[in-house]
């Protein structure tokens, strides 16, 4: 964005924020949203009185360490488990998964599945995280499982269902408005954000496109409206969201109870495989019950990823956690708000 149009938007936020309360907090809830916003230096163009915090948006984040022993356990227990890169550089009780055996990273979920068919004597796990995009593919590949006769192949789900954590955090954290996540609405429509108590857009992700979102956003507050929802990522996002891939969740997956990062067990906020589908699951077919973990009680990850710290308040950011060392899961992932902050924002690898 050249200065001319920064400037513009600049007056334009201001010219609807100079009506509202005295401080607005406003929540970004997706990672890749996070990424665009520090990248892009758009916290620079907000009025005084407008607080853009960072969400829970980034898969791999909200994913508490007992995930990540779970998945060592597997390890250990001459399992291959596949996994997005990004798992890799979590921390858990005992570290992180660097230098594990019997790893095996993917770029999709098919990835996985094709490993497990061209490795027929090995048993494969997939440790599954994150929302709707990657839920759906996940049904799909165990539907496809089963058609296929395929019987080393398992999946560790530690999908997570939004809507529950994004009306908590509108009461804990008094929030004014959300930018809502276009990945996971472009499976979900916009629709299934609708009954949130403050206004939300669905956005884009290029910088014109996520200010014209927080301008729609503070129109509403200033103008009561605070059951807006709109729609600014018409491209991919429709009213009721892909059919075809709820179908495939529905019939693959129920709603659970999960444990968020941050916010402990939130009652309906993942999903586990059906019992028709319990031949699938890793939890069940290899026992992790017995598995314990504990978080680093100096990391503050679980407080930046629900607005209650923004990064730098932690004390070990840019100290004993970077990039390149990260002590908690925000700086380990691509899409966390601490490695974000750290990356665009000036932070300092000691």
């Amino acid at each position: 964005m050249d200065l001319q149009s920064a400037e513009i938007w600049r007056s334009l936020l201001a010219q609807a924020a100079e009506v509202c309360a005295s401080e607005l907090r406003i929540m970004e809830v997706c990672g890749t949203h996070t990424n665009a916003i520090a990248q892009n230096n758009l916290r620079s163009l907000l009025p005084e009185n407008v607080q853009l915090i960072s969400g829970p948006g980034c898969p791999v984040c909200v994913s508490g360490v007992l995930f990540i022993e779970k998945i060592r356990s597997l390890l250990r227990s001459n399992i291959t488990v596949a996994m997005f890169g990004d798992l890799l550089r979590i921390p858990g009780s005992q570290g992180t998964l660097m230098g594990e055996k019997n790893l095996k990273v993917v770029y999709s979920p098919e990835d996985a599945l094709e490993y497990a068919r061209q490795n027929p004597e090995q048993e494969v796990v997939f440790a599954a995280v994150g929302f709707a995009p990657t839920l759906s593919a996940a049904a799909a590949l165990i539907m496809e499982c089963r058609a296929c006769g395929v019987e080393n192949f398992s999946l560790l789900s530690d999908f997570k269902e939004l809507l529950p954590v994004l009306r908590m955090l509108c009461a804990q954290r008094g929030l004014h408005g959300l930018l809502l996540p276009g990945h996971v609405a472009s499976i979900t429509g916009k629709n299934y954000f609708r009954n949130l108590p403050v206004p939300g857009v669905v956005a884009g992700f290029e910088p014109e496109n996520i200010l014209h979102s927080l301008q729609i956003i503070l129109q509403a507050i200033a103008g009561s409206q605070l059951d807006l929802l709109v729609n600014n990522y018409p491209s991919a996002v429709r009213e009721n969201g892909n059919t075809a891939a709820l179908k495939l969740i529905e019939a693959v997956f129920e709603v659970s109870d999960s444990v968020w990062r941050g916010l402990g067990e939130v009652p309906g906020g993942g999903w586990k495989l059906r019992n028709e589908y319990a031949q699938f699951d890793a939890e069940k077919r290899y026992d992790l019950t017995g598995v314990q973990a504990s978080e680093n009680p100096a990391c503050r990850c679980g407080e930046v990823l629900t607005g209650k710290i923004s990064p730098r308040e932690c004390p070990l950011f840019g100290k004993v956690c970077t990039p390149r060392n990260p002590a908690g899961a925000c700086m380990s992932s691509s899409e966390g708000s601490c490695a974000a902050e750290f990356n665009y924002a000036g932070g300092s690898d000691l």
